[in-house]
């Protein structure tokens, strides 16, 4: 289940309206609500793969959002290479040359507190793993700015399909072996 829908369009047709029937000022107060001020946000380090690794074991591989399991990228990157006429992948996800469970179950760190509103960036207990979607539909938002409750971590021994993916990686014929030499390393430290 994905999270429950946003009321943006109704938000922004309150404000359409204010605005052309009673003036700029009343559009502005219907927009309060949503209010999202610019603000300046320093230039991150990324997250160390290792601590993403951990984070995702921690929270065995699942979205802390919806609950979905999610897929360790390289792993899907070497079923591409093995099926790329039915499970196309491509490195920067491409329309039309990346299956749609690569996109829809990657895993990606998020900020519960985000970064631009003060979470502490580095802090693995601030970080989650969520899906590629839900991550996007969160974007720099608080849970309580978007009305989402963190689940708990589930009672699940799923692992991203990682437990799988050296000898799959190997069956494949070890394609781009730097890459996948420095995930698998990563990956048998972390375990």
């Amino acid at each position: 289940m994905r999270p429950p829908e946003d009321d943006y369009p109704e938000i922004l047709e309150g404000v359409i309206a204010a605005a052309l029937k009673h003036g700029i000022d009343a559009g502005a107060h219907a927009l309060e609500p949503i209010a999202y001020p610019p603000r300046e946000i320093e230039k991150r380090k990324a997250v160390p793969r290792r601590t993403m690794i951990e984070v995702y074991r921690r929270d065995r591989w699942h979205c802390r959002y919806c609950g979905c399991k999610t897929i360790f990228p390289p792993v899907s990157q070497v079923v591409g290479s093995l099926y790329p006429g039915m499970f196309p992948w491509h490195r920067n996800w491409k329309g039309g040359l990346t299956h749609p469970a690569v996109i829809s179950r990657s895993p990606v760190i998020d900020h519960v507190e985000p970064g631009s509103t003060g979470g502490p960036w580095q802090d693995a207990e601030n970080m989650v793993c969520a899906c590629w979607i839900c991550n996007g539909i969160k974007a720099d938002f608080t849970l309580d700015r978007i009305g989402w409750e963190l689940r708990p971590i589930p009672r699940s021994d799923w692992q991203g399909l990682t437990e799988h993916y050296e000898e799959l990686w190997k069956l494949a014929g070890k394609p781009d072996p730097a890459y996948h030499q420095s995930w698998l390393a990563i990956l048998a430290s972390t375990s």
